[in-house]
C-alpha cells in the first residue's frame, strides 16, 4: 500500500522540479508525470513524485484524515 500526501506548489524550479510543503516543511518534488502545473496548485505526492493535481477541496479532505489517523494512533500507543 502506499500513501499519497497532499503538497501545495510554492516553487517552480524547472521543467520536471518543484519546491512544495505541507505545514512548515518544504521538500523537492518531480513533476514530470503531471501536466500544467502552478504555484499554489496541490499535488498528491508519493516517494517524492507528483502523482497528480488535486483541488485545494480534496487536499484539505485527505491532510484532515491524515492528521485524524495520526492522531488515532498515537492515542491508540499508550
Amino acid at each position: 500500500m502506499c500513501l499519497g500526501i497532499p503538497y501545495q506548489v510554492v516553487e517552480l524550479l524547472d521543467e520536471e522540479t518543484c519546491l512544495v510543503r505541507v505545514g512548515s516543511g518544504f521538500h523537492r518534488c518531480f513533476t514530470g508525470l503531471v501536466d500544467e502545473i502552478g504555484e499554489g496548485d496541490w499535488l498528491l505526492v508519493h516517494a517524492g513524485f507528483a502523482l497528480e493535481k488535486i483541488t485545494p477541496v480534496d487536499a484539505r479532505e485527505n491532510l484532515d484524515i491524515v492528521r485524524r489517523l495520526i492522531a488515532g494512533g498515537e492515542q491508540g500507543d499508550g
